[in-house]
């Protein structure tokens, strides 16, 4: 195979793990847990956008063919509104796990809330798996390709490859909203946070919704082709979002630019060994490059220490980063709907958590 096709599907399968490496950051950075219900959440959006694709039932029988998002589907608008669709249920979901069973937690250790992701996963499993909704996505496009040389390359790699890179740019601009400066100051000090007016509930809402969001972009990635046949199995998604746990590991769990970078690093080195000892596959046995990326972390451990694409020195979280708001006008912060404290003209913040390298 052309070394430049294996660079593009290298790429592709690297977006994928960044997306889902993205879902991991935005839960950490806003109160240090591990999600675990992750996987979960990206096929509830599958779920809902092979619903909406099909017959817009959602698993009901008197609904199906009712849903007008689904008349449309044919259409590329129609189609961009039954995927946003998804997204939106995606969110929701992941607000109510939020709230059902993070939330009542409120105060205790990491450890104890992602124990509380652990028992979400072994709740959603079962609903999830016995949903009577299709296991079917389709892109508008189909799967046609494009020539690069003397090879094609499927539209669905190439989106894929954009989209990731997008998605970062848009989280660095989100990091950068009142919201995203609450979420990284509530991970830096949640009481001092909470004293200035910031509404813990809302910080945790809005990051799982997120999280749940970029959990459904990485699924929907892995699962059309050329990196999946269009349909998706419910019991394969944690497989996928925990080939994340290296990109974290070695791009930072607080990072979404390490994470992006060790994605990338870590898919086209996958690609490329299956494709340039592809035919020792009957000595390595079949799908041995799904332990590429845990070998490469081993890698990484051993020659460089705990040291990271997303760490400081010494193998440290690059933490206490002192950010400058600067306003132009004073600027107040809404809790509950009430009005919340003021902050003065070019204040400076100090949070521990930058988010994005």
């Amino acid at each position: 195979m052309a070394t430049e096709i294996l660079l593009i599907q290298g790429w592709a399968l690297g977006s994928v793990y960044a997306l889902v490496a993205f879902g991991f950051v935005a839960t950490y950075s806003s109160n240090r847990l591990l999600n675990f219900a992750l996987p979960y959440l990206g096929a509830a959006g599958l779920l809902a956008m092979s619903s909406l694709l099909s017959d817009g039932a959602f698993g009901v029988a008197s609904l199906r063919g009712k849903n007008p998002l689904t008349r449309a589907v044919d259409h590329p608008i129609g189609w961009l509104v039954c995927f946003l669709a998804a997204l939106l249920v995606a969110a929701g979901v992941g607000m109510l796990t939020e709230r059902v069973a993070i939330r009542p937690l409120a105060g205790r250790s990491p450890f104890v809330l992602t124990l509380a992701t652990l028992a979400v996963t072994i709740i959603m499993q079962p609903v999830l798996v016995q949903s009577p909704i299709g296991r079917r996505i389709e892109m508008p496009w189909g799967t046609r390709t494009v020539r690069i040389g003397d090879a094609g390359v499927s539209i669905s790699t190439l989106v894929v490859c954009v989209a990731a890179p997008l998605v970062l740019l848009g989280l660095r601009w989100f990091h950068r909203t009142w919201f995203g400066l609450t979420v990284r100051a509530m991970a830096a000090d949640e009481e001092a946070a909470r004293s200035v007016g910031i509404n813990r509930g809302r910080v945790l809402a809005g990051a799982w919704a997120l999280a749940a969001i970029l959990a459904t972009l990485a699924a929907v990635a892995f699962t059309v082709p050329p990196l999946g046949a269009g349909v998706f199995s419910i019991r394969a998604m944690p497989d996928l979002f925990f080939r994340a746990i290296p990109v974290l590991a070695i791009g930072g769990w607080d990072s979404y630019g390490g994470a992006y970078a060790a994605g990338i690093t870590i898919g086209m080195v996958q690609i490329a060994v299956g494709g340039w000892f592809g035919e020792y596959a009957s000595v390595f046995g079949a799908g041995y490059t799904a332990i590429i990326p845990y070998v490469i972390m081993v890698v990484v451990f051993v020659h460089g220490g705990h040291s990271g694409i997303g760490r400081g020195r010494h193998g440290a979280p690059d933490h206490s980063v002192a950010i400058d708001v600067h306003l132009e006008e004073r600027l107040f912060l809404i809790n509950g709907g009430a009005a919340g404290s003021f902050l003065s003209d070019k204040e400076s913040v100090l949070v521990e958590n930058p988010g994005i390298d």
